[in-house]
């Protein structure tokens, strides 16, 4: 799909109905027969942003398995409406979460003291530890997908594809790369790196990529001040874990680049847009409803096409 298609749906609704048509959508029925998990840490806030994002992916793969981590703020309610919208999710709580992997490395103490003090890093250790797939798909929930995403399809079945780690890339006209990746040439300044990448949506082969004990020593070696920030340090380890892997790390191009939609160029090909719910209304972190708002003529079109309604 052009960018210019995907950003002229017929008439865009309103937020309010938006909000309503996903929560009255079709089910999406995911049958896991292409045995990858995609995994999300959704926050109750977010839940309407995630059933577009796995939505709109499994309109064009239906393949997938759903893995949902609790940040600690899913109600019963919201696992009600999870459960009812995605068939065959597993959503995993984060009392249960915590045990486990707090057993499961126990080895790593200065890994666990972080994640105890940063939720995010649940994106990067709990994917991991708590997969069951071979292959793992790493999704923000303020993701929509606005084509079939065929790169990740051949990838997926391609025996003779030894890449394990795909990732969407991030760069902006000004020059801006991504946050945390660009503490690491200071920080960690023997160590390679993945530069220009967006841990938002990333693909791996979870035993290749994922190392706990090299991620303790990369941790150990990092400034305390940097180490314990509420953002971006996830990135950076993701960074530094992908690079360790050489010629196993490509970037997923510019269908699948990171970036509001409307600060990214114009492309004949665009699979995704990312980046709702980083937008600011009145200089704060903007609501589900704000996203809607903003962005209307994309979540019009993603509601059309799972709606079984025509876009231009």
């Amino acid at each position: 799909m052009s960018q210019s298609t995907a950003d002229s749906p017929r008439q865009p609704r309103e937020p309010e109905e938006l909000l309503r048509g996903i929560l009255s959508s079709p089910q999406a029925r995911l049958d896991g027969t292409a045995a990858v998990e995609v995994h999300s840490l959704v926050s109750s806030e977010h839940v309407p942003l995630y059933l577009f994002a796995i939505k709109s992916l499994g309109h064009f793969w239906p393949g997938v398995r759903a893995v949902v981590h609790d940040d600690g703020s899913l109600a019963k309610e919201d696992v009600e409406t999870l459960r009812r919208h995605i068939e065959g999710i597993r959503v995993i709580p984060r009392a249960i979460a915590d045990a486990v992997v707090e057993e499961t490395l126990a080895r790593c103490p200065l890994l666990l003291e972080v994640r105890r003090h940063n939720v995010r890093i649940l994106q990067l250790v709990d994917y991991f530890v708590l997969a069951e797939t071979e292959k793992i798909i790493g999704m923000d929930s303020d993701i929509l997908f606005v084509d079939t995403p065929d790169e990740l399809m051949r990838w997926n079945t391609d025996s003779t594809d030894r890449t394990a780690f795909l990732y969407s890339y991030e760069q902006f006209d000004h020059g801006r790369g991504p946050m945390g990746v660009n503490w690491i040439p200071e920080t960690l300044p023997s160590v390679p790196y993945v530069p220009e990448m967006c841990c938002g949506f990333m693909c791996a082969d979870r035993e290749r990529f994922f190392d706990a004990d090299y991620l303790e020593k990369m941790m150990e070696d990092t400034p305390r001040d940097i180490l314990f920030r509420p953002r971006h340090v996830t990135q950076m380890f993701y960074s530094v874990l992908g690079g360790r892997l050489d010629g196993a790390v490509r970037s997923l191009g510019e269908a699948y680049r990171s970036g509001p939609w409307e600060w990214l160029p114009y492309a004949d090909r665009r699979v995704m847009c990312h980046y709702f719910a980083s937008s600011k209304a009145s200089g704060k972190t903007a609501r589900t409803l704000d996203n809607f708002g903003r962005y209307a003529p994309l979540f019009t079109s993603a509601l059309d096409r799972l709606e079984g309604r025509k876009c231009r």
